[in-house]
């Protein structure tokens, strides 16, 4: 679940709750659910996003109108009027699925990037202005004052395939099995229809997706890739429902295939999960797991393909260190950007003055209270949101209260400057 941003900001991210609705501007980065929950109860103009992901969104709500959309595409920038300021707004490739961008927002906030769910590469991030781009061991000329990061897979220590890599692989294990009659992918998620591409245009097949049983995705994949569609199930590759009971309906098939006599099935699943937070996924197990430079296959008959939309670790070390923001703040609560090495060094005993942005960010105005100067340990506010992004939608619409001290870890004298402040 996407987190809520300071209340000091006059825009919201993918939140859609009544602490976002009363933000003047909205930008949705893609359309995954996660990202649009709530969307129906508390949309207001404008929603900012592209016009693939509007397209995308209005599928999954028919409800909404289009006219709450305003377009903005990878590469365009957006002058906004605000009362607190005009600020520019620049959309980013994310690398992530169809539509997704990262926004560079600047304004006297800032200079904030927020990535959405991405997948960082050298390519995408030197697409960002060059003067946040640190060159040769030298801070950039202009830094960059808060990175909102999608940490998702910010545990995860080992090398992740890139994306063309990964499909290479999936393509290699289906040469691999010519007996396979039937070849079932699970690429329902939006983010996989490269998959379905390369393997469409490598064997001369179209996909098989059921209008019916896979409604949703066939119509995603109607607005992205819609030539290598077919409604004939004789058709070698179908699509296959990646969730829920993979395993089970995966033992069903193969259970088919021996009862009439046919080869068994092939049945690839490229995703991250399996490598990275599989449920029940041990520490142990973790270290007998293969290497990702091929599929593999699993006690239950299902081949693995490490597919990630989300940067590893490495990945996003590497891109903290050539953008040197000063601060970084997990979008994925469950998985703090303080664990990262970057965060640790560079972000912490930082002294803060009355002046410094953060303050206005975070809407703290009771300056005769507030000490000259500020000691704090660790900017570590998604900590803050983390139970309330795991509860109902009913539930977060109370504000959340937090004390400062668990918020900034602040200093005796910052403590005794401010108690307490309402998210």
């Amino acid at each position: 679940m996407p987190i809520e941003l300071p209340r000091g900001l006059p825009f919201s991210v993918d939140t859609w709750s009544p602490n976002s609705n009363r933000k003047r501007h909205h930008f949705l980065t893609h359309a995954h659910k996660d990202h649009t929950s709530g969307i129906l109860t508390h949309s207001c103009y404008p929603i900012y996003t592209t016009h693939l992901t509007k397209l995308l969104v209005l599928q999954n709500y028919p409800q909404l109108e289009d006219s709450l959309f305003v377009g903005i595409e990878v590469g365009e920038s957006v002058v906004i009027n605000d009362p607190d300021g005009e600020f520019k707004v620049t959309a980013f490739d994310a690398n992530h699925c169809p539509g997704a961008v990262m926004f560079l927002f600047e304004g006297n906030f800032g200079n904030i990037l927020h990535t959405g769910d991405c997948r960082l590469t050298p390519e995408g991030v030197r697409c960002l202005p060059e003067k946040y781009i640190s060159k040769k061991g030298k801070e950039p000329r202009c830094q960059l004052d808060y990175v909102f990061l999608d940490c998702t897979f910010g545990k995860f220590t080992q090398k992740l395939p890139s994306k063309h890599s990964a499909i290479q692989q999936v393509l290699k294990c289906i040469w691999k099995h010519p007996a396979a009659t039937v070849v079932y992918l699970t690429c329902d998620l939006l983010g996989q229809e490269d998959i379905l591409a390369a393997v469409s245009e490598t064997f001369g097949s179209k996909i098989f997706v059921d209008d019916v049983a896979n409604m949703e995705s066939f119509r995603a994949l109607k607005l992205t890739v819609p030539e290598i569609l077919t409604q004939d199930p004789s058709s070698r590759f179908h699509l296959f429902d990646g969730f829920p009971r993979l395993y089970e309906r995966a033992a069903a098939k193969i259970a088919e295939a021996q009862a009439n006599l046919q080869p068994q099935p092939l049945i690839i699943r490229p995703s991250a999960q399996w490598y990275a937070c599989e449920e029940g996924y041990s520490e142990t197990e973790s270290q007998r797991k293969p290497r990702f430079n091929e599929a593999v296959r699993d006690p239950n008959g299902v081949w693995h393909v490490c597919y990630s939309m989300h940067s590893s670790r490495g990945e996003l070390e590497w891109a903290l260190q050539l953008l040197a923001p000063k601060w970084v703040v997990s979008t994925t609560p469950s998985c703090l950007a303080v664990e990262l090495d970057y965060v640790k060094k560079h972000c912490s005993g930082t002294k803060l003055t009355l002046d410094n942005r953060l303050w206005k960010l975070l809407d703290i105005n009771d300056e005769a209270s507030l000490e000259t100067e500020v000691t704090v340990s660790v900017l570590d506010y998604p900590s803050v949101v983390e139970g309330s992004t795991q509860i109902s939608a009913e539930s977060q619409s109370s504000p959340v209260k937090v004390t400062s001290r668990r918020l900034l870890g602040l200093s005796p004298a910052g403590r005794k400057a401010r108690s307490d402040f309402v998210w």
